[in-house]
C-alpha cells in the first residue's frame, strides 16, 4: 500500500542521513544507493535482533518463501502455492480464455488438491465473504500482503490468519467476562473493532459480515470444556483479562508441585537455598 510505501522510504531517508555524507544524492533518486542501503539496513536490523536475542530466522525465511511467491507472472506460483498462503483472484482472463468468476477479493488457502487434469485444486477463504470458495490455482496469483496491525490485547497480527484467530480470541474473553458479570475491557472492544475493519478493508469484504462468520466460531470456543488440571477457571481468566470489573482480582496461580513423583522418591530433587 502506498502509505506503507512512503513509511519505509522515511525510514531508509532517516537511515541514510546517519550512516552516509551529507553531500551524496537521496536514495530515492539512485536505485542503486537505494538497493545498497536497504542491504545494509537489513543486515544491521538482524544483527540487531541477534544481540537482544530475538527470533527472526523464521521470519526471514517466511519473507524470502512470500518474496519468491511473488516474483511476477513470468514465475508460475500455481505449484508453489501452500496451507494459509495469502491470494487474490486474478482479474485478467485465464490461460484457456475464461473470464474472472469473482472480484477482486483476497483471501488465504485452506486445503490444497490435485486435480483430474493435473493441476492444483484450492478451498480459498475469504474473510467476510465465504467460508470456501473452491477454485483452481490459476484463477489465483499472491495477494498484497496483509497489512500488520498492532494491538493493545492481541500482539501485533501480522497475516489475515492471525487476524481472525485475534478476533475468535478477543470474541471468546469479551463472552466469558460478559457471562462472569464483568465489564467488558474497552480495549479488547477497540481492537475488535480495528481488526474487523483492517480484515475488510484487505479481504473486500465488510466488518459486520467477518464477524458473522466468525460468530459460530466464537460460540463453539466458549462452549468448549476446559481441560481438567490446566489453567484457571474461565471466570478468574476473564477476571484477570477484564481488570475494571466489579469483582476483586483473583488470587495468582498456585505454584507448580514438589512432591516428588513415584520414579524419583528415592532420588528427591535438590534444593537450592
Amino acid at each position: 500500500m502506498r502509505e506503507h510505501e512512503e513509511a519505509v522510504a522515511n525510514a531508509l531517508d532517516a537511515y541514510q542521513r546517519q550512516v552516509l555524507p551529507d553531500k551524496l544524492p537521496s536514495h530515492r533518486a539512485d536505485p542503486l544507493l537505494a538497493e545498497l542501503l536497504s542491504k545494509s539496513l537489513l543486515d544491521q536490523l538482524v544483527r540487531y535482533a541477534e544481540r537482544r536475542d530475538l527470533k527472526v530466522n523464521d521470519t526471514l525465511a517466511l519473507l524470502h518463501q512470500e518474496r519468491l511467491d511473488r516474483g511476477g507472472r513470468a514465475h508460475d506460483p500455481v505449484e508453489r502455492f501452500r496451507l494459509a498462503s495469502e491470494v487474490q483472484f486474478r482479474q485478467e482472463p485465464t490461460a484457456t480464455g475464461a473470464k474472472p468468476r469473482f472480484p477482486l477479493w483476497r483471501g488465504f488457502i485452506t486445503a490444497l488438491a490435485a486435480s483430474p487434469n493435473g493441476g492444483a485444486q484450492c478451498t480459498v477463504r475469504v474473510p467476510g465473504i465465504h467460508q470456501g470458495l473452491h477454485v483452481t490455482a490459476s484463477e489465483l496469483e499472491p495477494a498484497d500482503p496483509f497489512p500488520p496491525l498492532s494491538t493493545r490485547t492481541a500482539g501485533v497480527v501480522v497475516s489475515a490468519r492471525g487476524a481472525e484467530s485475534a478476533i475468535i480470541d478477543i470474541g471468546v474473553r469479551l463472552k466469558r467476562a460478559a457471562a462472569s458479570g464483568l465489564v467488558a475491557d474497552e480495549q479488547a472492544l477497540t481492537d475488535l473493532a480495528q481488526l474487523t475493519m483492517r480484515l475488510g478493508t484487505w479481504s473486500g469484504g465488510q466488518p459486520d459480515a467477518i464477524m458473522r462468520h466468525l460468530h459460530d466460531r466464537i460460540l463453539a470456543a466458549v462452549q468448549k470444556p476446559p481441560q481438567p488440571g490446566r489453567g484457571r477457571p474461565a471466570a478468574q481468566l476473564s477476571a484477570s483479562e477484564f481488570p475494571q470489573g466489579p469483582t476483586s482480582s483473583p488470587s495468582p496461580d498456585r505454584p507448580p508441585s514438589t512432591r516428588p513423583s513415584p520414579d524419583n522418591r528415592h532420588n528427591p530433587r535438590k534444593h537450592h537455598p
